[in-house]
């Protein structure tokens, strides 16, 4: 498929695909990147905040185009801070944290763990659990302190 088929996709037309690309607002530059994107082959797609930038039929489309592409078995690695945009997309979750890799697990385990079908929800679970956990220790430490200090 050709490039501006893909563009037409996400409904930048003609006359704007001509433009100079410093000409070009974020979510233009934006789908013009994916648009890109979707013309190589690959086995594999590694997307940055795909979302950012774009509006809502563009994200829309964006995620009917991710759906397309794992449909073919190929693998996709989306980092991104919206979750509400990864839950049709996720099989999936690796957890960072601090530059620390907190868990890897499949998107059935998460929701069983936590209770929650929807991403954002599970991992909000999480950290709630971890910042509770952490303060528990603190809270341990100081009266540890204090018992030395007796």
């Amino acid at each position: 498929k050709h490039v501006m088929s893909y563009l037409e996709d996400f409904f930048f037309f003609f006359q704007r695909a001509r433009a100079k690309v410093k000409s070009l607002s974020g979510g233009e530059r934006n789908r013009l990147l994916l648009a890109r994107l979707f013309t190589q082959p690959a086995n594999a797609l590694i997307l940055d905040e795909p979302t950012a930038g774009l509006d809502p039929l563009s994200s829309e489309i964006l995620k009917e185009k991710i759906i397309a592409e794992k449909n073919k078995n190929k693998l996709i690695l989306i980092t991104s801070h919206i979750l509400s945009d990864l839950d049709d997309l996720t099989t999936h979750i690796m957890y960072l944290q601090e530059e620390k890799m907190q868990f890897l697990k499949d998107l059935q385990t998460l929701q069983d763990e936590t209770g929650e079908t929807r991403l954002g929800k599970a991992i909000a679970r999480i950290m709630k659990s971890e910042k509770l956990n952490i303060l528990r220790s603190d809270d341990a430490l100081a009266l540890k302190k204090q018992e030395l200090i007796k």
